[in-house]
């Protein structure tokens, strides 16, 4: 049995002309195993961006909110849909993993952009794993996004995050992102 229940949002936003020329700067982070692979947008790619968002929003409320981030095969269909659409910014859709190539390899992270107009763009999601959060890995993915929408001649660039994700709010505020808009998402939660 589920219910329905509309999510609060809050969706922020970054003028890219006010970051200082440090906010450019690649971050040097390596995880406790290995290197950090950072890999831009290749079709080969879509499994494992899929993989990365699900083990980022399987447990997460923004699996209720938005159900196929709680469903790997809902993954992969998503990450296939944002990839062709006309307006999909491979320079800022964006894959941290450790351990590339090898039978262990691990995803920790995934961004994706959409450039909304010649100005504007749009992060999609951006999802770290639980294991790999805390150590800066979503503040790369984030940094090299926005890169990527600069290159592409955005000037401004949004996204939503549910109002109870309180670190996520944090990070996006220590890069630059402020409040623009409260959005309402409906969602279909089970019940008890």
């Amino acid at each position: 049995m589920t219910t329905s229940i509309f999510y609060k949002r809050y969706r922020m936003q970054i003028d890219l002309a006010s970051l200082p020329d440090s906010a450019w700067e690649e971050n040097s982070l390596q995880s406790t195993h290995s290197p950090i692979a950072w890999l831009t947008w290749h079709p080969r790619l879509v499994g494992l961006h899929a993989r990365a968002k699900w083990e980022s929003f399987r447990n997460e409320m923004d699996g209720n909110v938005f159900p196929c981030l709680a469903d790997h095969e809902g993954c992969k269909q998503l990450m296939r849909d944002i990839t062709s659409k006309s307006n999909f910014v491979p320079e800022a859709t964006w894959l941290a993993v450790c351990q590339p190539g090898s039978p262990e390899e691990t995803v920790m992270g995934t961004i994706q952009g959409l450039q909304t107009s010649p100005a504007l763009g749009a992060i999609q999601n951006i999802g770290v794993v639980p294991a790999w959060r805390g150590r800066g890995i979503g503040r790369e993915l984030i940094r090299r996004s926005l890169q990527g929408f600069r290159d592409a001649g955005c000037r401004i660039v949004t996204l939503e995050v549910t109002v109870h994700n309180l670190a996520a709010i944090r990070l996006y505020q220590t890069m630059g992102f402020v409040y623009a808009e409260t959005v309402f998402k409906y969602g279909v939660v089970p019940m008890p």
